[in-house]
């Protein structure tokens, strides 16, 4: 096991914090790692090489045993039963023996939670690699295998794919806010895996029906709860193998987005979307596409007048007098408006199959204005 530099500062910081002597790391060659006095960086001393070659603790007194090493102790720090470093302590032996214990047990702990973090690091690079992978319609089989081999993932288990997004759009911390919020609920839920990016939350969870939707709502609290912001989800449907992953991020997403649009509820699943399955799967320039077909060169105030008047006509179900109620206008005034919607589009809205396509129109409009 290989010292980190900067692990060895932060470790030997920490102790000097605790005892007021000057504090050297070494590694198993007796080379200081790091040290409260930065000189003494590179150097080597025989006391701690033979610390870490005998798994004891060795002195250095006024014997001539080590010529010019200072007074001190220099303490073996054990991780799974081996040496991996050894600690010095600079001083008189009447006042830093007494410490050799305390800092030995203090440096094995620094380094455990440090290998623990790296641990932890690695795996959460591993995971959002297979993630980033597997959202791919097409990619790289035998890369995904080796990672699902070394992170213990089954894919003949069922999951679906849980896509989650601030409401903001605003970018996120994935690895100090996020990465740990989400590794404290799901660490304990097996067959679980996910990732996470400045923009997404990507999980892909082996639940169904109530289960799942439990399981994404408390993601949602705990998410709302600890950042403080307002969070949305989709929900994809059932991936039943590798091949079948990218299908169901692309469908949590397409769920996330109609969530985002329409604001009924911050949880959207694919198979209750309605006409959100086909509005999320018409392409973006073909929805720009039908818009200008029908509104040609109307300006956006002009469109958005005629949608406020279209919307409530749709409301009350064509009925002109409670949508001039609602409107605050004189029935012929709002005849007159629904006459030039039809002038000004080629679409009459009275007309049923017009009705449909202005319908279409205005919906993608507002669709895209939120994309």
């Amino acid at each position: 096991m290989n010292l980190d530099p900067k692990i060895a500062k932060s470790i030997v910081t920490s102790l000097k914090d605790v005892v007021n002597h000057e504090i050297n790391l070494f590694d198993t060659t007796g080379r200081v790692v790091a040290s409260t006095d930065a000189s003494r960086v590179g150097t080597t001393h025989d006391a701690a090489r033979l610390a870490a070659k005998t798994s004891q603790t060795v002195a250095v007194d006024d014997s001539d045993q080590f010529k010019g090493a200072k007074h001190g102790i220099n303490v073996p720090v054990l991780f799974n039963g081996a040496v991996v470093a050894v600690v010095g302590m600079t001083g008189e032996l009447d006042e830093v023996s007494s410490f050799g214990t305390i800092i030995g047990r203090m440096t094995e702990i620094l380094i455990r939670e440090n290998h623990d973090q790296v641990v932890r690091f690695d795996a959460m690079e591993r995971f959002s690699n297979l993630v980033n992978l597997l959202v791919l319609k097409h990619h790289d089989h035998s890369l995904v295998d080796y990672l699902a081999s070394v992170l213990n993932i089954d894919f003949s288990i069922p999951r679906k794919a849980v896509v989650g997004r601030r409401a903001d759009n605003e970018r996120m911390n994935k690895i100090g806010d996020v990465y740990p919020i989400l590794y404290a609920r799901l660490s304990q839920e097996p067959g679980c895996f996910f990732s996470t990016t400045e923009k997404e939350v990507r999980i892909f969870a082996n639940r169904e029906g109530s289960k799942l939707s439990t399981f994404v709502r408390n993601i949602h609290k705990d998410l709302e709860n600890h950042l403080d912001a307002e969070f949305y989800f989709g929900v994809g449907d059932t991936a039943m193998s590798e091949e079948e992953y990218w299908r169901s991020y692309e469908r949590a997403s397409r769920a996330l987005s109609w969530s985002l649009f329409k604001h009924e509820g911050n949880v959207r699943f694919f198979e209750s979307m309605g006409e959100g399955i086909v509005f999320t799967a018409i392409p973006k320039d073909e929805s720009a596409s039908f818009v200008n077909h029908v509104f040609g060169d109307l300006s956006d105030k002009e469109i958005d007048d005629f949608q406020v008047v279209f919307n409530s006509y749709t409301r009350h179900n064509g009925s002109i007098t409670h949508s001039a109620d609602e409107l605050f206008l004189h029935k012929n005034t709002l005849q007159n408006r629904l006459n030039k919607i039809a002038r000004m589009t080629g679409y009459n809205p009275r007309d049923l199959s017009d009705y449909a396509v202005l319908s279409m129109a205005f919906k993608l409009r507002s669709y895209l204005r939120q994309r």
